[in-house]
């Protein structure tokens, strides 16, 4: 398949037949879907099966037995995602893969498409194209920026470094540029990803993209987190993509950051704005969620200005996120960066053994 749809969710998946609908109004024909349950998963297999007879579209579910079948070879692989943990979703990735895709897109459960093309604007992942891209001295951005709030309260995605929170990371200038595409991540309308500490203080709502911006763009050189939903990865990155466990609930921003490294290593781009999709979140416990955040923030410039500092040198990504990893240098006092970068080096080895990695 060109383009293989994954999602991991503990619930049954009604949302999907919306996005199957989406996928049909749009003629996209070279597309699957690719479930992966959990052990709270409910028995939803005849549901997928009868979504996908009535919208034509290949959808598989595969419980945890049929997960381990499908990775039989690669039991070091399985053994890094305990059960019960949305972090199983990359197991997904590596599954598509290994069967030749072109490009996943990552979807969380509370994620629900709009009238926006959805696969269209995220196959642009792997593709070499003309598009407008934004820079700016800081060498930051706050993509939020371009996002309508319904009372115009600013707001920063999750893990965006707070020394960058700035008034010049919403200003810079585009320009056009003939670059390749290895991230897309489409925005969120309704209740978009943001840090609990801003959570608590505002009730953030996205009302959709500000008039007279451009909805959909490159950064140049200049830096913005990612999460793992609506978000899209060119082939060449699934090998790379992994949330080490000691990140915590922000282990996906510090691997977005890990891949702003890397992108701009290359000269290639990461995209942002469409497609826009609304979330309707899942129950979270805020506070929780604040304790849980508070070591990734505390770290996260520290983090960013250590990946800065180094110097890559290798032809392709797989070699070059080792690298990156190898030559980082780490001081004790920031223990949360020690063990995500050597939790890191775990899923390269395994990655590599397994002999899946993109050279």
């Amino acid at each position: 398949m060109g383009t293989t749809i994954v999602i991991t969710t503990i619930h049954k998946p009604v949302f999907i037949k919306d996005l199957c609908w989406n996928i049909n109004l749009y003629g996209h024909d070279n597309v699957d879907i690719l479930i992966i349950g959990d052990l709270k998963t409910p028995l939803i297999k005849d549901y997928c099966q009868n979504v996908s007879l009535e919208f034509n579209i290949p959808i598989q579910y595969l419980d945890i037995e049929a997960q381990e079948k499908a990775l039989t070879d690669y039991k070091p692989l399985l053994d890094l995602f305990p059960y019960n943990t949305p972090d199983r979703v990359i197991l997904g990735g590596v599954i598509a893969y290994l069967r030749g895709c072109e490009r996943i897109i990552a979807v969380d459960d509370d994620n629900f498409v709009t009238n926006a093309d959805f696969v269209g604007f995220h196959s642009v992942a792997g593709q070499t194209k003309d598009m407008p891209v934004l820079q700016n001295d800081l060498g930051w951005y706050n993509v939020h920026s371009i996002l309508k709030e319904e009372r115009d309260i600013p707001f920063y995605p999750r893990g965006y470094p707070f020394s960058k929170r700035l008034l010049e990371s919403s200003q810079g200038a585009y320009k056009p540029l003939i670059a390749k595409v290895v991230v897309n991540q489409g925005l969120v309308e309704g209740d978009p990803d943001i840090d609990a500490l801003t959570r608590l203080a505002n009730l953030i709502k996205v009302e959709g993209f500000k008039k007279g911006t451009i909805i959909h763009f490159g950064l140049w050189k200049t830096w913005s987190p990612f999460n793992y939903q609506n978000t899209c990865l060119s082939r060449e990155l699934i090998p790379c993509y992994y949330r080490p466990p000691l990140g915590l609930r922000n282990a996906d921003i510090w691997t977005a950051y890990i891949f702003n490294k890397l992108a701009e290593h290359f000269g290639d781009i990461i995209t942002f704005g469409q497609p826009l999709v609304k979330q309707i979140r899942n129950e979270h416990n805020l506070f929780d969620d604040l304790k849980i955040e508070l070591q990734n923030n505390i770290e996260t410039d520290y983090f960013v200005e250590m990946l800065q500092a180094v110097t890559l040198t290798k032809p392709n990504y797989f070699d070059v996120l080792i690298e990156l990893l190898n030559k980082v240098e780490i001081d004790d006092s920031h223990p949360m960066t020690k063990g995500f970068i050597e939790e890191y080096k775990i899923w390269c080895n395994v990655i590599s053994e397994g002999a899946c990695a993109c050279t």
